[in-house]
């Protein structure tokens, strides 16, 4: 016995219904990766670019930046975590179209696991610049601004999406006389 279309109609309805609140108390409270509190000590306002090739003179100052972990490499004295920079996006979310402009060390006097913080996870960090240091990057010698970690908020793979909020409907028929609707929304 197959659904009636009015029934049908009126489960999809609901279902969208329930759907766009979903949506728009979702996007309400979807305004940042980052805590308030860290977000309100950022004082850097420059572009990385700059803070790239003057790391020492920005020493002290606190930004917030985006990218892909190269590798984490935790010692007996903390954990150095070598990110590919990525420019952020909204939520503070690092943006995979568009190109890195280098490289930054994050310097944890903490034990950070790498397999908590694994290669080519995406991450949001604030932190205290607090110098630089020269690593080699194959060959060639590279100067990397270095941070003291405030925050460091990790994103799951479900966000590594284009950017923004992802919506899923569905509707089906079952072949006993059923039907329902589905709605998925992911941030």
């Amino acid at each position: 016995m197959a659904l009636p279309k009015k029934r049908f109609s009126q489960i999809v309805r609901v279902g969208i219904l329930i759907g766009l609140g979903v949506i728009w108390a979702g996007l309400a409270g979807c305004v940042s990766g980052v805590s308030d509190y860290s977000r309100a000590m950022v004082t850097y306002q420059g572009t990385f670019p700059e803070l790239q090739g003057a790391p020492d003179q920005q020493r002290g100052q606190v930004v917030m930046l985006g990218g892909r972990i190269v590798e984490t490499s935790p010692s007996a004295t903390g954990t150095e975590i070598m990110v590919l920079q990525l420019p952020l996006a909204g939520r503070d979310k690092p943006a995979l179209d568009q190109p890195s402009q280098g490289r930054f060390l994050i310097a944890s006097p903490e034990f950070l696991d790498p397999a908590v913080y694994p290669k080519l996870a995406l991450i949001t960090v604030v932190g205290e610049v607090t110098g630089q240091v020269e690593r080699p990057v194959g060959d060639y010698p590279y100067t990397l601004p270095v941070l003291r970690p405030i925050e460091i908020k990790q994103w799951s793979t479900s966000d590594w999406g284009g950017g923004g909020p992802a919506v899923h409907l569905g509707v089906g028929t079952g072949s006993h006389g059923g039907g329902g609707a589905g709605f998925g929304l992911s941030f």
